[in-house]
């Protein structure tokens, strides 16, 4: 049997990014990546890895009925806080699996920071998405539609800056600097790349399935790992590390990036974490402790490193 296509849309970014990684490691699909420079190091390394790389943008319909054809599935993501608006991204993204019938489309969303808010925020980056949402309805693409959290990569690399800083010369005392959101407050988090390329493959490889077509199509699923506090996040690293860390939010931002934290800070989902639905798939997903093991215990003994070498 051969084995089907699965185009993924920005693919040097960290959800496509991913989304490439699961599927490689599946190793059941032929994977396309889309991107808007294939001379990139970025695409050069996933073409070294066995990534189809094809110039596409999400602003370009004409190139993505072209990148798509003969795809099984799409994974589609549109990039926040740029010129470009993320509905006619999505749309474009929506419209080109029409044109080319493609069977699956794997969105990734994010609810409306007017409705959750009662328009108190308006978000670009959620209400765009959320337009999409609406549009899919209206043009019949069969569409799995994900709601992922706030990035737990975000902690050392958000918007080109590491949240954890060291505050002491010693290097015993760190904090984390953080979006207006207190240290009380609890959000659903997606640990991107460990578990939402893993709920993709998972969504892929049940997708022939009748009832699981319907019950993945019924609402949009939140995609998240785990639920945590700025201060569970300061015990977790100091319980891994051994360092003393503070929380320190801070509201010195860009209105968009201002509203979005502010929703974050007033307006939490009251669901459960990791969605039911994902588990029962069979997706195993990972902890904000395994974060720290993997990523952040590395970065502190690197940067407490290099200050010893100065």
């Amino acid at each position: 049997m051969a084995q089907k296509l699965v185009v993924v849309a920005g693919a040097t970014g960290t959800q496509g990014g991913a989304a490439i990684d699961a599927l490689l490691a599946h190793g059941g699909y032929i994977v396309r990546g889309l991107t808007r420079n294939t001379s990139s190091a970025a695409a050069k390394a996933l073409t070294d890895r066995g990534v189809e790389m094809v110039q596409a943008s999400p602003m370009d319909k004409q190139s993505l009925i072209e990148a798509f054809k003969g795809a099984y599935a799409v994974f589609g993501v549109a990039v926040s806080f740029t010129k470009d608006d993320e509905a006619q991204m999505g749309r474009n993204l929506v419209d080109a699996c029409v044109a080319d019938h493609v069977p699956l489309f794997v969105w990734s969303s994010l609810p409306s920071a007017e409705k959750v808010s009662r328009g108190k925020y308006h978000v670009r980056a959620m209400d765009e998405k959320a337009e999409v949402d609406e549009y899919i309805k209206t043009v019949g693409q069969p569409t799995v539609i994900l709601w992922p959290g706030v990035f737990t990569e975000n902690l050392l690399n958000h918007m080109d800056k590491c949240q954890l800083q060291p505050v002491s010369e010693d290097g015993k005392k760190w904090e984390i600097r953080y979006p207006v959101v207190p240290a009380h407050v609890a959000q659903p988090t997606t640990y991107v790349t460990k578990d939402s390329g893993a709920v993709l493959a998972a969504i892929i490889d049940h997708w022939e399935n009748e009832k699981w077509r319907e019950r993945l199509t019924k609402e949009p699923i939140l995609q998240c790992s785990y639920v945590i506090s700025g201060e569970d996040m300061c015990r977790t690293i100091e319980k891994v590390t051994g360092k003393e860390v503070t929380w320190a939010p801070y509201d010195n931002l860009p209105p968009p990036v201002k509203a979005l934290y502010s929703l974050a800070a007033e307006f939490q989902y009251d669901v459960s974490v990791p969605t039911p639905l994902l588990l029962e798939l069979g997706v195993k997903f990972h902890t904000f402790e395994d974060y720290v093991r993997d990523k952040v215990a590395p970065h502190i003994e690197e940067v407490l490193s290099k200050v010893k070498a100065v």
